[in-house]
């Protein structure tokens, strides 16, 4: 009996240090993509024109940036919204969520490829295969965690379940869709990425405001098994 605690509660422990682990990793992916961004050589008293021709060129840099940043964003909020369903974890489901997070992580890198190579097809593609990656991950780890509610709470509906598993699905099939973009006119790639929350925003519609359970309730019963 005292052995069946002790994993139950050292479980229970092991989603709060990988939750802790998640968030670290998202705030050092947003960071990361802006240190991509490139900065002018130290001027004396630099002209109007070439202060201009300087902003001018970082339109492009900018751009990707922001990309990657919308991208890690709602990433995250997806981790957040998941995360407080979570009532334990195990060997199984930290391994898939670390490979979610390796994918996370290389996002900074796939977007320093873009700003270095802003007319390149392939980088594009491989930042859109980088994002699929990481949408295919999590949605592993949250089929795996509600296969018959087994690390989320019992209280947890199948609506809840059913929707949050098509909201994860909206970022690797929009990343899929990307990679045909690139390939008929790279020049496109960037401006599609902007187009993201409209899927978000078509799913909330259709499911309607009440496929989550409220926050209070979430809470209340957290703390019934603590």
């Amino acid at each position: 009996m005292n052995n069946a605690q002790d994993k139950n509660s050292d479980q229970k422990e092991a989603i709060t240090h990988l939750g802790r682990v998640a968030d670290i990793i998202f705030a050092l992916a947003m960071a990361q993509c802006f240190l991509a961004l490139d900065f002018p050589a130290k001027l004396q008293r630099p002209t109007n024109s070439e202060v201009i021709a300087f902003l001018l060129a970082q339109i492009t840099p900018l751009t990707s940036y922001a990309i990657a940043f919308v991208i890690v964003g709602f990433y995250w909020l997806d981790h957040i919204k998941q995360f407080k369903y979570y009532k334990k974890s195990d060997t199984i489901h930290i391994s898939l969520y670390l490979l979610y997070l390796m994918g996370m992580f290389l996002i900074p890198y796939s977007d320093t490829l873009v700003i270095y190579f802003p007319d390149n097809a392939i980088v594009k593609i491989c930042f859109s295969i980088n994002t699929t990656f990481i949408g295919l991950m999590s949605f592993l780890n949250w089929t795996y965690a509600t296969h018959k509610h087994r690390l989320i709470f019992d209280e947890v509906s199948s609506k809840t379940i059913i929707t949050t598993r098509w909201r994860i699905l909206i970022e690797p099939i929009f990343s899929l869709l990307t990679i045909g973009v690139a390939i008929l006119d790279q020049n496109w790639w960037e401006y599609v990425w902007f187009l993201l929350p409209i899927p978000y925003l078509w799913v909330e519609h259709i499911f309607g405001k009440g496929y989550i359970e409220s926050y209070e309730q979430e809470k209340n019963y957290a703390e019934k098994e603590v």
